[in-house]
């Protein structure tokens, strides 16, 4: 018999568009936390930990002036990953692509009902048995009505399953608000600080499930730059041809690298994954052991299939590629290693070319190579 999960879910941002939105939050974000019943009571002791140890037994809230200083943000993530086991299910709103709507979405009524229906349909999906907690949102009216709007999508007893509370009545809910806060200052320009990338990190192996809304393969990523820019022809071309080497190819272990170099274009596009990180997604989503060496062959194979894995000099990792820098970066590293190996060769060419006084010149007989020497004198 399946184990039965509970849900924790809040939000970061508001209902308001981006055009009217006047603290620029362009990504709205709804998280929960999910933990099986045998986790609630260490859920609820790991909770109290956090309040004691870093909010002085207060309440736990992202925007506090406590998590401002985005170090102790850092090791509050790592404390709650260390000692509770949970996943994390995300539903992340491009607010700029609602602006073009213009029907009921504009009203936050309408916006609310119509996210947590799509946020509710995952977890009603992948769970049979569960509950549901979701943070206060505007008034008690409201949640009547938003309750019944739900329950008239689902099965019978799906109003059982869900409930609107306050997070000093379901604590647990203090814990998904600390998580949409850190998630916002991923996918939110406004928000991005030079730890975002580390938020990022930790979140990662415990996140089970990000939704995009609106789901566009051509949609504007969410970046943790502004300087960085993504060209959306090379991403696409990329990004297809990798998908195209996915839907043919049998090996799972092959399958699973391009499946999560897939995920990292989407969600961090200008990051390098390590290689470490790729290493552990195989073994957890095949059961099978890798080497370092092994990854390498399977990267240098899928190169030769013509898919644009980006590895650079001076960062360590893979990624897809997303802009012409990428790709310049792409052969620039092959050229790193192309030059030297010529010169090399068309010095070896100059010992026998002279000390045979012309007799021999081995690059006389290998026409290609002869070429490509040729042009480091051009």
């Amino acid at each position: 018999m399946n184990e039965k999960v509970y849900v924790y879910g809040d939000e970061f941002g508001t209902s308001t568009l981006k055009s009217n939105d006047v603290k620029n939050i362009t990504h709205f974000v709804y998280a929960a936390i999910l933990v099986k019943e045998s986790q609630l009571q260490n859920a609820k002791k790991v909770r109290d930990e956090i309040s004691e140890k870093f909010f002085k037994g207060n309440v736990l809230k992202s925007n506090s002036k406590i998590l401002r200083n985005e170090q102790i943000r850092l090791e509050v993530l790592d404390y709650l990953i260390n000692n509770l086991k949970f996943i994390v299910y995300l539903l992340v709103i491009d607010k700029e692509k609602l602006d073009k709507e213009k029907g009921g979405l504009r009203f936050k009524e309408v916006f609310y009902k119509y996210f947590q229906k799509i946020f509710v349909s995952q977890i009603n999906n992948n769970f049979s048995d569960f509950e549901i907690h979701m943070d206060n949102l505007i008034n008690e009216k409201y949640e009547i009505e938003l309750k019944n709007y739900i329950a008239q999508n689902y099965q019978d007893n799906f109003f059982q399953k869900y409930h609107i509370s306050d997070d000093t009545d379901e604590t647990l809910i203090q814990l998904a608000d600390v998580l949409a806060g850190s998630y916002g200052r991923v996918f939110n320009k406004a928000f991005i600080t030079d730890n975002s990338e580390a938020i990022f990190d930790k979140l990662q192996p415990v996140t089970g499930n990000i939704s995009f809304f609106p789901y566009r393969e051509d949609s504007k990523l969410f970046v943790v730059n502004e300087e960085k820019k993504i060209d959306q022809e090379i991403y696409n071309i990329v990004r297809n041809d990798a998908l195209d080497n996915f839907e043919i190819e049998n090996d799972i272990i092959i399958k699973s690298v391009i499946e999560y170099l897939l995920w990292y274009q989407k969600v961090m596009p200008f990051r390098y994954t390590q290689t470490y990180e790729i290493i552990n997604t195989i073994k957890n989503n095949t059961g099978k052991e890798v080497s370092v060496e092994n990854l390498r062959i399977i990267i240098k194979n899928l190169r030769f299939k013509g898919i644009i894995i980006v590895s650079s000099s001076s960062k360590s990792g893979y990624k897809f590629a997303v802009n012409k820098s990428d790709v310049h970066v792409y052969f620039g590293h092959y050229l790193n290693y192309i030059l030297p190996m010529l010169k090399k060769v068309e010095i070896a060419n100059s010992v026998f070319l002279n000390k045979t006084v012309g007799d021999f010149i081995p690059l006389e007989d290998m026409d290609e190579l002869k070429s490509l020497v040729e042009t480091l004198v051009r």
